[in-house]
């Protein structure tokens, strides 16, 4: 009886011994097949349309900083105004960042060509990202949280816009509404199914009337209220930007709540 239950004993044991193993390689098996996964994602990106664009917001992004670091380096001063603006505008939008251009006294030409060139360079990093997640990657966690709403939010934008197609996407973006920037109005053209040339170009040249629009808009502002106290400027500058930051983080949390 002894030897017999020994026997079992041991049985048992190489039993659970190879499930662990059986275990363990399976879940090898399962990191390995994501890493694969991962990998075989990236490189589909890369090769894919909006892989390239992505690519060419990245050269943009250089190219700023690349100016940024020339301007500094022969101690100009327009190297501080390009990157406030360019922060300005990543943190709240392109109202913010006009204001800071106009506060700071630069030319309205210039605003308005930093001002776009900032818009289109965020728009080819997260554009390309957004519609590449909605083609391949609908129904990761990370997807669902935070990049669905955008296209959910855009597709209530559709049923006015259809039938207008390029010309309601460039006033979309050209109409200086809360949610109608030009990330938006991008995704709109994707859903609206645009050819991918058509959107980026009606896009931009809707950022473009945009961004003029505001600028002449906040120029003839700032002489207004320039004239009322020299720190009346820096002030509504101030509010404006940390007024858009917060409707943005407001924004989220309502979205995230809900």
């Amino acid at each position: 009886m002894t030897d017999k239950t020994r026997e079992i004993g041991h049985s048992i044991e190489a039993s659970a011994n190879l499930a662990g193993k059986d275990a363990a390689q399976t879940d090898k098996t399962a990191e390995k097949s994501d890493n694969i996964d991962r990998t075989s994602v990236g490189t589909k990106f890369f090769k894919s349309g909006e892989g390239r664009i992505f690519i060419v917001g990245c050269c943009m992004i250089g190219l700023w900083l690349i100016t940024i670091a020339v301007l500094l380096h022969r101690d100009h001063a327009m190297w501080s105004q390009m990157l406030t603006m360019g922060f300005a505008h990543m943190l709240a939008g392109r109202a913010a960042s006009i204001a800071q251009g106009t506060q700071a006294g630069m030319p309205s030409a210039l605003i308005a060509v930093l001002a776009t060139y900032t818009d289109v360079m965020v728009m080819f990093i997260v554009y390309p990202t957004l519609v590449f997640s909605y083609k391949h990657l609908f129904e990761r966690p990370f997807f669902k949280k935070h990049m669905k709403p955008v296209f959910e939010t855009a597709q209530k934008k559709m049923t006015r816009l259809r039938r207008f197609e390029i010309v309601g996407v460039f006033l979309f973006v050209w109409f200086p509404f809360w949610m109608t920037g030009i990330i938006m109005g991008a995704v709109l053209g994707f859903l609206l199914g645009l050819r991918t040339w058509v959107n980026m170009t009606t896009v931009i040249l809707g950022s473009l009337a945009a961004v003029t629009c505001w600028v002449y808009a906040y120029d003839a502002l700032y002489t207004w209220v320039g004239h009322i106290h020299h720190a009346v400027p820096v002030t509504l500058t101030i509010l404006i930007i940390f007024g858009l930051l917060a409707s943005r983080v407001l924004s989220r949390w309502r979205r995230a709540s809900g």
